[in-house]
């Protein structure tokens, strides 16, 4: 190959691997960095810190708030106050705020937090370590012989149908991964969500978020209340993360007949009823349903 030829090849080669290039995500953490700032852990694939945390997507508006203009307009503020609030939180709160997608289902968790108080350290989910010993513990055997007694019973006043029991306690990951991903909560963080951008709209919420109007809206995040009713706890607040809930599932052999789906099903069937025969005949250690939502299925351990 002559020289020139041999040059036009490399300017060729160098100018279609130019029009490769991959652009990183905006999303990666750079490189030989822990984005997470713990040695040794993976960063979750969807967890901002306060620094990083994004504004509110656009989205339109429903009747009674902000135009789009607006609502573009409260994006900036939106993150600030949340920030803000955020920063009172206890540590392991925050983190768990952070790892929640989307601005809607965080402002939920975020009112959540805030309604718990000084109540969501007692409350907060046991760590792994805290769970294995648990599971070897004789507190975690008496509960295995409570439910025991109620699945008895229950088989006794209900022939040919038997209970099938969730023991495991659900870990704070297990938790975030359940609110990231259902659709009542989702729907409820979208309300949530209007209505924040409506309220931060107003000028009395200056940009800087001072201490009254972070105050201001605290307040407002733990008044509002959202139609639709997210069926699940405040990740880290369940009483699932301490194995003091337990979800109840009717069985019939190897069929499924009443899960922890649908309220009305349970209702309709009368399984509500037999349920709360058989936990009352056979222990005092469990109390329920739970009321709010309405989940016939789950009780509450009281050891």
């Amino acid at each position: 190959m002559s020289y020139r030829k041999l040059a036009r090849a490399l300017l060729l080669s160098s100018t279609l691997l130019a029009g490769c290039l991959v652009e990183p995500s905006p999303n990666a953490p750079p490189d030989g960095a822990n984005a997470s700032g713990v040695a040794g852990r993976a960063e979750p694939k969807t967890s901002p810190t306060p620094e990083s945390l994004p504004s509110p997507e656009g989205s339109p508006s429903p009747e009674g708030s902000p135009s789009p203009d607006a609502s573009a307009a409260t994006g900036g503020k939106l993150e600030a106050y949340v920030r803000a609030a955020a920063a009172r939180l206890a540590p392991e709160q925050r983190e768990a705020l952070w790892r929640v997608e989307g601005e809607g289902r965080r402002l939920l968790a975020l009112r959540g937090y805030l309604r718990a108080g000084v109540e969501a350290g007692s409350r907060w989910a046991w760590s792994r370590e805290r769970i294995q010993s648990y599971e070897k513990s004789t507190e975690h055997a008496a509960a295995l012989a409570e439910v025991e007694r109620v699945r008895r019973e229950f088989e006794a006043l209900n022939p040919g149908h038997t209970l099938r029991v969730n023991m495991q306690v659900r870990s704070l990951d297990e938790q975030l991964s359940k609110w990231n991903e259902t659709e009542s909560v989702g729907r409820a963080g979208e309300e949530l969500l209007a209505g924040t951008r409506a309220e931060l709209a107003s000028p009395s919420y200056g940009e800087a978020a001072g201490a009254s109007e972070v105050g201001r809206f605290e307040g407002f995040l733990r008044g509002f209340r959202t139609r639709a009713t997210p069926t699940l706890a405040v990740p880290g607040l369940s009483a699932h993360g301490q194995g003091r809930a337990f979800d109840f599932q009717v069985m019939r052999g190897s069929q499924m007949v009443a899960g922890p789906s649908s309220a009305s099903a349970w209702d309709k069937a009368g399984w509500t009823e037999k349920l709360q025969e058989a936990v009352r005949r056979a222990s005092t250690k469990f109390a329920g349903p739970l009321a709010s939502p309405h989940e016939p299925w789950h009780y509450d351990y009281r050891p």
